[in-house]
């Protein structure tokens, strides 16, 4: 039977292996690959009987395309090779991720260490471009900044993540070499997921760690707020003597409390015991990007402490894929959930037990600025109840 997960390494086709997963995450940025083969060189140097395979012997290092169906779905590196042997079976696992793995490693500038009047998308191009990955923009980024510094030894994908968080967009690989800056939840998922109905696997995870009562961030910006003026040099003028200068009191003033002192405060109104937590911004901040970092760290936080998990038959759905940052209808007798949420993760697996794909669910206001509204309440009418009372005079099936 042909395989739904399709591998080439270096251009050539290789479907001996036994299982595979390939997963795409929106916390892990990159798209991920395991696959698992009988390792057919290392069987014949270490057991009797062994039988030979057309698997060459496997090393980190080249490149690999997965296709699912007909669709490309990620382009990267093997960058792990472990070899396992037991009793009756030598197997090796390879794995890596897509290309943009290297902004997850690699330095974000070697040369500059600041960029001065730049959107967003335009500073995450000039730092992908050396890794050869593209960047493309869904959503209007906002104003420029006026000056985005990179600090020393900061990772490319630090870089390009913490303007994202300034103005709360989310930033995605594409899996096969770009990147892309968007909002969650922009399509839908083509089908309703119901437990009991057509999910297969359902569990969830309900938790306040790493949750705070407020959330607040403080930064620093520049020139005053924008509110301080230039004077005209004196050509006239004589340097102050140390007998004409006034004694201040250390308090700043008015402006340059403006220009030094940005603050954004969240709050999470389902943690009511004292709990708050201070972030320092990475980026220069005014209170407006400031405010907004406070709130993107609350609302990913509480996300992060509900999350969900759903098991499906197959890759597709009437002929769709199933992604990743899609809307989807979740109606869970066992979790009791039933309203929007978004696929934060998808795990396509595929062994000797057949085909399945994983579903992560996230609150669909994790990663966007609008109102929460109601996105986090179940819907009218759905309570996780029978539908009605037990008949105590039915007789067993």
């Amino acid at each position: 039977m042909a395989k739904s997960i399709q591998l080439s390494i270096d251009g050539t086709a290789y479907d001996q292996w036994t299982s595979a997963e390939v997963t795409r995450d929106l916390k892990d940025f990159s798209g991920a690959f395991s696959f698992t083969f009988r390792d057919a060189k290392r069987a014949r140097r270490s057991l009797p009987f062994a039988t030979d395979a057309a698997v060459r012997e496997l090393r980190p290092g080249p490149a690999v395309e997965i296709r699912i169906g007909r669709r490309l779905v990620l382009k990267g590196f093997i960058e792990r090779v472990e070899p396992d042997s037991g009793d009756r079976q030598a197997t090796i696992v390879i794995s890596g991720r897509d290309l943009t793995g290297d902004l997850i490693d690699g330095a974000a500038m070697t040369n500059e260490a600041e960029f001065f009047n730049v959107k967003l998308e335009e500073a995450a191009r000039r730092i992908a471009a050396p890794y050869g990955l593209a960047v493309r923009s869904e959503i209007d980024t906002g104003e420029p900044f006026t000056r985005y510094g990179i600090d020393l030894a900061e990772t490319a994908f630090s870089a390009i993540e913490k303007g994202a968080r300034s103005r709360h967009a989310l930033v995605l690989s594409d899996g096969v070499g770009g990147l892309v800056i968007t909002r969650t939840g922009q399509t839908r998922a083509p089908v309703e997921l119901r437990y009991p109905g057509n999910v297969l696997l359902s569990r969830g995870t309900f938790s306040h760690e790493g949750r705070y009562s407020e959330t607040i961030v403080r930064g620093q910006g520049e020139k005053a707020g924008k509110a301080r003026g230039s004077a005209a040099l004196d050509s006239t003028a004589e340097p102050i003597g140390a007998g004409d200068r006034a004694d201040g009191d250390g308090a700043a003033t008015e402006k340059e409390r403006k220009g030094t002192v940005a603050t954004g405060r969240a709050r999470d109104g389902e943690i009511t015991r004292h709990r708050p937590i201070v972030h320092l911004a990475r980026s220069k901040a005014d209170n407006v990007s400031a405010q907004d970092e406070a709130d993107w760290r609350m609302r990913t936080a509480r996300a992060e402490g509900e999350e969900f998990t759903h098991t499906v038959k197959g890759h597709t759905v009437n002929g769709q894929l199933w992604t990743v940052n899609q809307l989807a209808s979740v109606s869970d007798a066992f979790l009791g959930v039933y309203r929007d949420l978004l696929i934060s993760r998808v795990a396509y697996r595929e062994d000797s037990a057949g085909i399945v794909t994983e579903l992560g669910y996230e609150s669909p206001e994790a990663f966007d600025k609008a109102p929460v509204g109601d996105r986090r309440t179940n819907k009218a009418g759905k309570t996780g109840k029978r539908a009605g009372p037990l008949d105590g005079t039915a007789s067993a099936l």
